[in-house]
């Protein structure tokens, strides 16, 4: 437990701070699921091919895990699918082939989570995918530049046509233009995803609704922060400092709560590109 606290006060700040507000057992769990999505992640952003086989290794993060609790081997082939797919990885060529990425590295570990929390309704869950696709999202976009330094350019052809990661490192005035306005579309794309998830949360158990709605709300204000200041995807990394969090934090400690006792029907068309993929809205 106290290494996984320390690998996600590390690399995962928002949901560290988030995670205060969790039952002990809850934040437990949470960790478990973290520190094997990080480690997966690791192996991928450090290039070490020869270890694709060894995904499946850091399964024992779940070993203190009850099996209740624990994510079916459906969620968790995704989850590496989705890992695999940066050791070999291409630009995407649509938005829906992007929509596909993120629902297998974010949007599956909000199906990780709602098992952990034993959220068996099918609604929430659909409405846990699009947080992830969210966040998702809102990476791609304050991450272009470290990602073409890693070879990896995640921002659509059909956007931004097909370019290669020194293009985007030294743009052109055109490329830089094209590039600019693409990452603006996509953030309000992630919205759209956020506003879906923000209207379920309310609804997840105990202390965790709070949780993650500070932790949705400090991770969309990165995208609010990037088009309200105007900042250009080369300078240097955009984040949300202590203050902007306590800011947010307090205002969703005393903002209204559920506006409704009835969970509304998810709209369908944000998972049209995931629709035959597992725990999406497939109706």
């Amino acid at each position: 437990m106290k290494n996984q606290a320390q690998i996600i006060q590390q690399h995962g700040k928002t949901f560290y701070w988030a995670s205060f507000f969790l039952e002990k057992t809850v934040r437990s769990r949470l960790f478990s699921i973290y520190a094997f999505c990080r480690k997966v992640d690791d192996i991928v952003d450090t290039n070490k091919k020869k270890s694709t086989n060894n995904f499946n290794k850091n399964l024992e993060e779940f070993t203190n895990l009850e099996k209740r609790f624990r994510p079916s081997k459906e969620i968790i082939t995704q989850f590496i699918l989705g890992q695999q797919s940066d050791l070999s990885h291409t630009q995407p060529k649509t938005i829906d082939e992007l929509i596909i990425y993120c629902y297998r590295v974010a949007g599956i570990v909000g199906l990780m989570v709602c098992d952990a929390l034993e959220v068996k309704d099918i609604k929430l869950r659909h409405y846990a995918i699009d947080l992830g696709i969210a966040m998702q999202l809102t990476n791609i976009c304050r991450d272009i530049k470290e990602d073409a330094n890693m070879e990896r350019v995640y921002l659509p052809e059909s956007m931004v046509g097909k370019i290669k990661p020194k293009g985007v490192k030294i743009p052109s005035k055109d490329v830089l233009k094209k590039i600019e306005t693409c990452q603006k579309k996509l953030l309000d794309l992630a919205d759209d995803y956020y506003a879906s998830a923000e209207y379920a949360i309310p609804f997840l158990p105990g202390k965790t609704s709070l949780a993650i709605r500070v932790a949705a709300n400090i991770y969309q204000a990165i995208g609010k922060k990037i088009i309200n200041n105007n900042i250009s995807y080369i300078e240097d990394r955009v984040f949300v400092n202590n203050y902007e969090k306590l800011k947010i934090t307090f205002f969703k400690i005393f903002s209204k709560g559920k506006s409704s006792n009835k969970l509304k029907t998810h709209n369908i068309k944000l998972h049209n590109a995931i629709k035959d993929l597992p725990g999406a809205n497939k109706n």
